[in-house]
């Protein structure tokens, strides 16, 4: 995967802040952690399934187990660096910012909606209804050959 300067700084300063957390929280900082968390930042914006997390891991890091990566996403969701959600009995992982994630079922893509004003609606109307929002997920058919909505 190739990246751009933007993307690295924007990785190291992420992880720069999981150091911190973990050390505030009295958590060990891992070369296994720091390997996971670097994976999940570089792909985020792809959503990636845990077994695509695991794929990635692996390919750096043979002998990792499954349940270390699984222990470590679950650190990283409860840490508020990531947070998850399912997309056809598969779970995926995003950023842990406001956002409604499109799933277009006919593309096979997620698109994030960052519209704030239109998250905050959202969220504001269904927690008037008493639900609490964990994350916006709207599955769509999304059309035929065009990229999908702005």
């Amino acid at each position: 995967m190739q990246r751009g300067a933007a993307l690295d700084g924007e990785v190291e300063e992420k992880l720069a802040r999981l150091v911190a957390e973990l050390k505030r929280r009295g958590y060990r900082v891992t070369a296994q952690r720091l390997a996971i968390a670097r994976i999940v930042f570089e792909n985020i914006k792809k959503h990636p399934s845990f077994m695509e997390i695991l794929q990635a891991v692996r390919s750096r890091m043979p002998s990792i187990s499954p349940s270390t990566i699984y222990n470590n996403l679950q650190l990283l969701e409860q840490l508020g660096f990531i947070k998850s959600f399912d997309v056809a009995g598969e779970t995926r992982y995003d950023e842990a910012r406001p956002h409604l994630n499109l799933v277009c079922l006919d593309q096979g893509k997620i698109i994030d909606i960052d519209d704030g004003d239109l998250v905050e609606e959202i969220m504001r109307r269904m927690e008037e209804r008493g639900a609490r929002v964990r994350e916006l997920v709207v599955y769509a058919y999304c059309g035929g050959g065009g990229s999908g909505p702005g």
